[in-house]
């Protein structure tokens, strides 16, 4: 397996670095991501390619538990030792699994979250009712990528070195309406004009975004934040 592979499923040594990379430098837009999401205290989370598990661990500092999965038996592995004392307190689940197919119950979840990760989910519209599936009504679909689509250079040449596609807002709009999720709200961070653009049934409004957490890289590119319900 190639390095370009394993950015896909991380295996071995490699992968293990590669995780514990991802954690620190995911952590600027998942932050920023993050900021979106309502937790309350009573809230059971799914975090679906939980890769490193830094996510999880953010969010059971106030959510009633939360559940991690992933394919890739390292991201497992490595997710565990980054939670293992809130896995000792009985906040924190994780175990290997597949977006196609969840070892969930129905209506199990309160919010869903996808963090860097819907690149490589195959039949993509698909997994968006296995995830429909397993959220309680009113529950919460949450996806960050560090993208909107791929027109800017590092997302086009990353296509091309790895089995993963860069989806715009629009195509993640289209695949959450045809599994018929609504009220969707799309946030879309302009960090070079330190703007932000928020697009609603109603309408797109932009709003000052004082959010400085970002490499000079990520000024390049447009964060993307979606938010459905069921």
């Amino acid at each position: 397996m190639g390095i370009f592979d394993n950015m896909r499923k991380p295996k071995g040594k490699l992968g293990e670095i590669q995780l514990k990379s991802m954690n620190k430098e995911h952590t600027p837009i998942s932050l920023w991501v993050l900021k979106h999401l309502d937790i309350k205290e009573t809230d059971v989370i799914l975090d679906i390619g939980c890769g490193g598990g830094i996510n999880i661990n953010r969010m059971a500092e106030k959510a009633k538990k939360v559940y991690g999965v992933d394919y890739s038996e390292k991201s497992v592995k490595i997710s565990k030792e980054v939670n293992d004392e809130l896995i000792k307190q009985g906040k924190v689940e994780i175990k290997q699994g597949n977006v196609q197919s969840l070892d969930f119950e129905d209506e199990s979840f309160d919010i869903v979250t996808a963090f860097e990760t819907v690149y490589f989910w195959p039949d993509i519209e698909k997994c968006f009712g296995e995830v429909k599936r397993v959220l309680k009504p009113g529950g919460i679909f949450l996806i960050g990528m560090e993208s909107n689509g791929s027109e800017h250079i590092t997302m086009k040449l990353s296509e091309k070195l790895i089995d993963m596609t860069a989806y715009n807002d629009k195509e993640l709009k289209t695949f959450l309406q045809n599994n018929d999720y609504s009220k969707i709200t799309v946030y879309l961070k302009d960090s070079k004009n330190r703007k932000e653009k928020i697009i609603t049934e109603e309408g797109i409004r932009l709003i000052d975004d004082d959010w400085d957490n970002f490499s000079f890289s990520d000024r390049f590119l447009e964060w993307m934040c979606v938010i459905a319900k069921k």
